[in-house]
């Protein structure tokens, strides 16, 4: 649960890297954040309008211009992310946002921008500008990298596989950034079998008083 002083949060997992962050405001109103609704995720046809989508950078199993479509909000979408947003989603109806390092507010729920570099899928071929994005003070979403926070998270969204990683550098991600929590993502390319291996070794490596936490599709979690 949370401390006294820190918003709670709500996390939806959709698949692969998409999830939901709900941010509670001690107003009693509810800031809604969708990160990274990519084409490896279910289509979210029947997700309820939300205050804005936050993209890590421009692959396709990270942003799927479809799924913009699909989304539901007082107006145009707004998504923030990478500068290419503009020209991946010019046939969107989005107001896209180019983020740079620094902060910016959602509602009650303020954003903080890390630039990082996407890890590397082979020697010389070309990488997207990618970035972390530390939500509400509390969950650090950072994309395909694993750079650590300059300060403590409670929440870590760790990349579970991708073709720029092994298994031990997820783990020695997961203990260099120690947080209460672990929700392991980026995962649709393994098989059933294999994620399971993952996850177990996750939680048999986590630091001391880290919780693994793994979500399937439309599971969510209040911390």
């Amino acid at each position: 649960m949370p401390s006294d002083t820190a918003a709670a949060v709500t996390i939806t997992y959709f698949g692969h890297s998409s999830l939901l962050v709900e941010v509670a405001d001690p107003g009693g109103t509810t800031t809604r954040i969708l990160l990274d609704p990519g084409d490896l995720t279910p289509a979210l046809d029947a997700l309820a309008p939300v205050d804005a989508v936050l993209v890590t950078h421009g692959h396709p199993d990270h942003l799927d211009p479809a799924q913009i479509r699909r989304l539901r909000s007082d107006g145009a979408v707004r998504v923030f992310g990478p500068a290419d947003l503009t020209e991946q989603l010019r046939e969107v109806d989005a107001v896209t946002t180019a983020v740079e390092p620094g902060a910016f507010d959602v509602g009650g729920t303020r954003i903080v921008v890390t630039r990082t570099t996407h890890e590397t899928l082979y020697p010389d071929f070309p990488l997207p500008e990618n970035f972390a994005y530390e939500i509400g003070g509390r969950v650090f979403a950072t994309g395909d990298s694993l750079t650590v926070p300059t300060s403590p998270v409670d929440v870590l969204l760790a990349p579970l596989a991708g073709p720029w990683m092994k298994l031990s550098e997820g783990i020695d991600f997961v203990r260099a950034v120690s947080p209460k929590t672990v929700i392991p993502v980026h995962d649709a390319g393994l098989a059933p079998a294999h994620r399971n291996l993952h996850r177990a070794l996750f939680s048999s490596f986590a630091p001391t008083g880290t919780v693994i936490e793994p979500l399937d599709s439309g599971e969510s979690v209040t911390l």
